[in-house]
C-alpha cells in the first residue's frame, strides 16, 4: 500500500509544512512561509509568502534581516475595495523603505480582499470584531523568485538557516487604495522582529508548478492568476495548518530581535531634530549678529553673547546626543549623516568656542 503515500504528489498536493507568526501586539496580522527542499543558496530557488491583516490596517509590511537597513521588504496595502497592492521595497535606513523592481514575485490565486461573517471571526480569536458581525481582510499569497539575496547580495537568507531574523510593522488607519508601488506610507504604529528556524518551513517538489523565474513580476494584483502555479496557500488556514516558527525546544528570549522601542525612538528623534534645528536656525545666528549690529542694548552685548552661545552649545550638544543614541540603535552609525554630524558638531564643540574667546581676548586688549 505504499503507493498511497505517493497519491498526494501524483495528484499535485504534496503537502508543504507552512510556518507563521504574528506581531504580538496585533495576532490578527499573520505571516506564513514555506520553501520548497530545492531551494538552497546553491541552487537558487522561489520562496512562498502569504501576509494576511485586516483591511482596518492601512498597511502591512513584512521584512528579510535584522534591521530596516539592509532589508527586503514586502509592504501589502488596499488598491480598492476588492484588490491589493503588493510593493516590493528595499530598507535604506530609519525612514520610508523605496519600491525596487528587482524583486521577482508572482501573485497567487487566494490574493485579494474578502469578506468573513462572524463564526469565523470567532475562530480567528479576532480582537477587534467589526459591530457588523463582519470582518474584512486582506491576502497576499505570492512567490518570490530572487529572495535568497537582495541589494546586490548585501543581503541573503540561507534556508538551511536555524535562526534566520525577519521584521515586522504595521499601521492602522483608513486605507490608501493605490495601485501605485511607490506610494507614499506614513510611519508605522509598532515594529519587531522575531527569530525563525526555516528549516522547519519544507515543501516536497510540485509536479505543477510549470512556471520559471523569467515569467514573474511585481506587480499589483487581483485575486486572479496563472492556475498552473504552485499554490502552496489553497485552502490555507494559517490558525489550523500553520506549525510554530521555532522550535518548541527553542529558547523564548532568543525569538524576538531586539529592536528599538517605537515610541522611545519616535520621541528621540523628534527631540533630535527639534533641538539641532533651533541651534543652528535660530539661536547660533541670533548670538553671531548680535555683535555686529548697529544696536544699543541696556547690558553689555558681550554678557550677552557669551552666555546664548554656551546655551546654544549645550543644546547642540544634547540633540548630538539624541542622534548619536538614534543611529546606534537604529545602526546607522556609519552613514552619512551621522558622519556629518559628528564632524559639524565637534568642529563646534572643539573650536568654535576657542576661536570666539581669541576673538573677544584680542578686541579687548587692542581696547
Amino acid at each position: 500500500m505504499k503507493w498511497l503515500n505517493l497519491l498526494p504528489i501524483a495528484l499535485g498536493l504534496a503537502h508543504a509544512s507552512i510556518i507563521s507568526f504574528s506581531p504580538p501586539t496585533n495576532p490578527d496580522i499573520i505571516y506564513s512561509l514555506t520553501i520548497p527542499n530545492t531551494t538552497t543558496l546553491s541552487t537558487p530557488g522561489p520562496i512562498y509568502v502569504q501576509i494576511t491583516a485586516p483591511t482596518s490596517i492601512q498597511w502591512v509590511g513584512l521584512g528579510q534581516g535584522a534591521q530596516m537597513t539592509g532589508a527586503n521588504m514586502f509592504v501589502l496595502y488596499t488598491s480598492s475595495s476588492t484588490k491589493i497592492t503588493l510593493s516590493p521595497r528595499s530598507g535604506l535606513g530609519h525612514f520610508e523603505p523605496q519600491y525596487t523592481s528587482n524583486t521577482q514575485i508572482t501573485m497567487l490565486p487566494g490574493t485579494g480582499i474578502s469578506t468573513i461573517n462572524s463564526t469565523t471571526a470567532a475562530l480567528t480569536n479576532s480582537s477587534s470584531p467589526s459591530s457588523d458581525n463582519t470582518r474584512t481582510t486582506m491576502t497576499a499569497n505570492f512567490r518570490c523568485d530572487n529572495c535568497l539575496t537582495w541589494q546586490d547580495g548585501t543581503g541573503t537568507m540561507n534556508p538551511k538557516d536555524t535562526n534566520f531574523p525577519f521584521i515586522w510593522a504595521y499601521r492602522a488607519g483608513v486605507p490608501i487604495n493605490s495601485a501605485a508601488m511607490d506610494a507614499d506610507i506614513s510611519i508605522h504604529d509598532d515594529m519587531g522582529g522575531i527569530q525563525v528556524d526555516l528549516t522547519r518551513a519544507g515543501m516536497p517538489p510540485q509536479p505543477n508548478d510549470t512556471t520559471s523565474p523569467d515569467s514573474s513580476s511585481s506587480s499589483s494584483s487581483s485575486s486572479s492568476s496563472s492556475s498552473n502555479t504552485t499554490n502552496p496557500f489553497a485552502n490555507y488556514n494559517p490558525l489550523t495548518d500553520s506549525i510554530p516558527a521555532q522550535s518548541p525546544t527553542t529558547n523564548p528570549s532568543t525569538t524576538s530581535s531586539p529592536l528599538p522601542n517605537l515610541t522611545k525612538m519616535t520621541h528621540i528623534l523628534i527631540s533630535h531634530a527639534t533641538l539641532m534645528a533651533l541651534s543652528f536656525v535660530l539661536f547660533y545666528p541670533l548670538s553671531a549678529l548680535l555683535m555686529p549690529l548697529p544696536i544699543s542694548l541696556p547690558i553689555s552685548k558681550f554678557r550677552l553673547h557669551m552666555p546664548l552661545q554656551f546655551f546654544t552649545m549645550l543644546m547642540t550638544l544634547a540633540g548630538f546626543g539624541c542622534g548619536i543614541y538614534l543611529a546606534y540603535e537604529t545602526g546607522q552609525l556609519r552613514t552619512a549623516h551621522p558622519i556629518l554630524g559628528i564632524i559639524v558638531v565637534g568642529v563646534l564643540v572643539l573650536f568654535q568656542p576657542a576661536m570666539g574667546w581669541l576673538q573677544h581676548f584680542g578686541i579687548d586688549h587692542q581696547r
